[in-house]
């Protein structure tokens, strides 16, 4: 490589004097301005190859030593790992893509969407159809038999209508259709200042005004809504959990941003136990179940050693901790959840 270097002691970049491979200001490696293929590809090979021996060593330690990574970066030994950040940011993608990719939808959105459709434009002919019989009667035996004949289109357009709604609309999900629809008629057959106040008679009414539009999709299109807000979520939800750890840390011995960095390092290990159970869940389904049982155990297990590395208490201590951390952060993931699926029945 040092053939390539450049003779000029001056940075192309920054202006400043290089006394080594690269500019001690802006970092830039002082080589010559053309290069060979050659060259470019040992240049290439070199950087992935560093980026990798970085990413693998990373992973290693973060699976494998809870908490050595924080504690290695507070310590000021940063140059051997990936960043925090972007080790979150990388690993979070990979489990949500895998999530939304092996995700089996129990409905074919689109099938739905266009027999809805269908459905809406047999009723619309339907109530046309009617429109024009009331408007022209019956004035001759002629117009008796067409006027039957049109009757008996009418009628055989609304009991389809009819007989796809009882059959879509029975059970969508886990969701009583028949029970939100005589609850709703039941509330609006009522005075208003006799209606039923609260969250329930809300629900029930998104609920109803959901189904009715999209109809058995309904189910679907709120899990996807609420799928597509988590990473979002979660993200604010990562400085929160470095708060939550500042209540249970010496003030004066740790700063937020210590608790940041265990932070990071903890919901990247736990995306990646996610990414993995996803994985397996579409090769070995058994084994996923299985390691998804014991998801929240190996979460607080993984967060009790890692407590106790990186903040150097005694394994009871970190353990009690990890425990308390896991209650205070759960009940705000819940929070959370229930906030995005709100969101997601408004919308």
């Amino acid at each position: 490589m040092s053939q390539h270097l450049r003779h000029e002691k001056n940075c192309l970049n920054c202006g400043a004097t290089v006394e080594d491979r690269y500019c001690s200001h802006c970092g830039q490696e002082n080589i010559v301005v053309k290069e060979s293929f050659g060259h470019l590809f040992r240049h290439f090979f070199e950087d992935v190859t560093h980026y990798d021996s970085k990413f693998f060593t990373t992973i290693k330690d973060l699976v494998f030593k809870p908490g050595f990574l924080t504690k290695e970066y507070l310590s000021g030994r940063r140059a051997s790992y990936l960043h925090p950040i972007r080790m979150y940011v990388f690993i979070s993608f990979l489990y949500f893509l895998a999530a939304f990719t092996f995700r089996h939808s129990n409905f074919k959105l689109e099938e739905i969407t266009q027999e809805r459709t269908i459905m809406a434009a047999k009723k619309e002919v339907a109530d046309s159809l009617l429109q024009i019989l009331q408007e022209t009667g019956n004035k001759t035996p002629v117009d008796s038999i067409k006027s039957a004949a049109l009757a008996g289109t009418i009628s055989r357009l609304r009991l389809d209508t009819i007989h796809v709604k009882e059959i879509k609309f029975n059970v969508v999900g886990n969701i009583d259709y028949q029970l939100l629809k005589e609850y709703h008629e039941g509330q609006m057959a009522l005075p208003a200042e006799r209606r039923d106040k609260g969250i329930k008679p809300w629900l029930y009414s998104r609920w109803f005004a959901t189904i009715e539009h999209h109809g058995e999709a309904a189910v679907e299109l709120l899990i996807e809504k609420t799928q597509h807000a988590i990473p979002k979520l979660m993200f604010l939800l990562l400085p929160l959990f470095a708060l939550i750890l500042k209540l249970f840390y010496n003030k004066k011995k740790y700063y937020y941003g210590d608790h940041a960095i265990f932070s990071l390092h903890f919901h990247s290990a736990a995306f990646l136990l996610f990414f993995i159970i996803a994985l397996l869940n579409k090769v070995v389904p058994a084994v996923a179940t299985f390691l998804s049982s014991l998801e929240l155990f190996l979460l607080i297990a993984y967060m009790t050693i890692a407590l106790k590395n990186a903040y150097q208490q005694s394994f009871f201590l970190s353990l009690v901790k990890a425990i308390g951390l896991s209650v205070i952060y759960g009940i705000f993931i819940a929070a959370g959840f229930a906030i995005i699926a709100l969101s997601a029945l408004i919308m």
